[in-house]
């Protein structure tokens, strides 16, 4: 029961960690390239702006593979079978991607403590 009730937690950890969205007026309407591109029409420093866009598209990618690991090694742990070898290989695989996705975590704030005006 300790290990599922881990498990579960463990697989709620890429979903906890997502962005707020914040709802916009109903007379702004934009596409996805309008979206991406909103603030940096506006911007006089270009690398601020390409780098905001890296950082987004990078934060997309590891939520992503991040929650599909987690699953995927979820469901190596569950079919291990007693399998004293595969338990220990699903969980050295857990702890490396969320110590992962706590590393991103770490650097993605430190960015916004850097950058105040980054991402908004």
């Amino acid at each position: 029961m300790k290990n599922i009730l881990s498990l579960i937690i463990a697989s709620a950890l890429p979903f906890l960690m997502t962005a707020p969205v914040l709802a916009t007026s109903r007379d702004e309407t934009f596409g996805v390239e309008t979206a991406i591109l909103k603030d940096c029409g506006n911007s006089d420093d270009g690398v601020v702006c390409i780098l905001a866009l890296v950082i987004d598209i990078m934060s997309i990618g590891i939520g992503i593979l991040g929650a599909i690991g987690i699953t995927v090694v979820g469901i190596q742990y569950l079919t291990a079978g007693g399998s004293e070898e595969k338990t220990r290989k699903a969980k050295t695989r857990m702890f490396d991607i969320v110590i992962g996705l706590v590393a991103y975590a770490v650097v993605y704030a430190f960015l916004k403590w850097l950058l105040p005006d980054f991402g908004s």
